[in-house]
Formats: structure tokens, C-alpha cells, sequence
């Protein structure tokens, strides 16, 4: 049963891949990728005037938090509708920070964008045409939302803990996670990755029961 599962799967990512080829030889790369510069900016934005606002140690205004939800909101719409035409374009076609801001644009969408998006972003990674370390982030962030232990200790919850207290999601394998961060080109150890965060990581942190997780 496990080999036909991976036998299909494999045709499915074949025949993305196909179809992702022939699809993309009809985009403008230059011009898709300046639109994601500009996405890049807005998206950073609102989201380091978020961190500035944790900082001072003042309550963070629902004000941020909805603004931050329009711009995702239209970014995201803006993104898909390109995906659903084209298909996921490689880095060497559009640069790499046009493939930066595509891959936050995903990876701050919905659960059900992130499962649909993951298979391209990961077959375009093991061609070498996007970052491993994306991948790993959306793998992680993908089963952290499906209440799964995540592989590479990139996701972090302030759900773990009754104080609302920021934590590192439970790992699986927690002993060779660092391995694992390095093969995906990671530059730090999740202890340090932790740190900047200032999150707290507990390698043998247990699950929530029966819960998933949101964004």
C-alpha cells in the first residue's frame, strides 16, 4: 500500500511538473517578478511594524493585525490567480527575491494553499530551482497546521502555553533535527533559531491533544 501511495504521488508530482514547464513558458518573468518585489515590501512591512509593536512591551492594536489580513488577503489573491495559470516559476526565472516574496506570499496563506502549493515548491527545490530551507519552512509550518510534530523546528505557537507564551513546535526526532536543518541549509541550530525568536524549546515538547492549529 505505502509503495502505491508513493507510486501515485510521484505521477502526480511528474505531471505537475509537466504541466508547469508548458505553463510557464507563456509568463513574463520580468514583469511577475517586480510585482513580487513590491509584494515582498508590503508584506515585510506591516509585519516589522508588528515586531516593533511586541517589542515595546504596549498590548499590539487589533488595528495591525486586520491591516496585516487585507495585505495577505490581496497579495495572496493577486499570487494564486498567477499559480493557477502558470503554475510555480523556478528561481533562475524569476530571481531570488522575486522567489522569496512567492514563497512568504504562500507560506502566510491558509492551510488548504499551503497543501496545494507544497508538492511545486518542493519538486522546484530537489531540481534546485527554489531554496531547500523554504520547503523545509512550509513542510513544517503545513504539519504544524494539520496537529503534527513538524521535521526541520522552524514553527513556533503561542497556543502551547496557557501564558499565551511563544514555543517551538514539538519536533520529531528533536536528537537529529540539526542534521536536518543543515542539509536544508539552515545556518543555525534550532536552539539559536529559538533564541531569536525568544521562544522557548523544549526538545521533548508533546503535542496539544486534539487540536490544530490555526494561523
Amino acid at each position: 500500500m505505502k509503495h502505491s501511495v508513493f507510486f501515485l504521488l510521484a505521477l502526480l508530482l511528474m505531471s505537475c511538473g509537466s504541466r508547469q514547464d508548458k505553463e510557464n513558458s507563456n509568463l513574463d518573468y520580468a514583469a511577475f517578478a517586480n510585482a513580487l518585489d513590491s509584494i515582498m515590501e508590503v508584506d515585510q512591512g506591516i509585519r516589522i511594524l508588528l515586531s516593533e509593536a511586541r517589542q515595546s512591551g504596549n498590548e499590539v492594536p487589533d488595528s495591525l493585525f486586520e491591516k496585516m489580513d487585507i495585505i495577505d488577503a490581496s497579495n495572496q489573491a493577486w499570487v494564486k490567480s498567477r499559480l493557477e495559470e502558470y503554475g510555480w516559476p523556478g528561481k533562475s526565472q524569476i530571481g531570488e527575491n522575486a522567489a522569496l516574496a512567492l514563497f512568504l506570499v504562500i507560506q502566510h496563506a491558509e492551510f488548504n494553499d499551503i497543501e496545494t502549493y507544497y508538492p511545486q515548491l518542493q519538486q522546484l527545490a530537489d531540481n534546485g530551482e527554489a531554496h531547500p530551507a523554504h520547503a523545509a519552512m512550509m513542510l513544517d509550518r503545513m504539519l504544524m497546521y494539520q496537529g503534527k510534530k513538524q521535521v526541520y523546528g522552524t514553527q513556533a505557537s503561542g497556543l502551547l502555553r496557557a501564558d499565551g507564551s511563544f514555543v517551538i513546535w514539538p519536533i520529531e526526532n528533536p536528537e537529529s533535527v540539526n542534521e536536518r536543518r543543515i542539509k536544508a541549509g539552515f545556518p543555525d541550530s534550532v536552539e539559536d533559531y529559538a533564541a531569536s525568536l525568544q521562544a522557548f524549546y523544549d526538545p521533548m515538547e508533546p503535542l496539544p491533544k486534539n487540536e490544530k492549529q490555526g494561523q
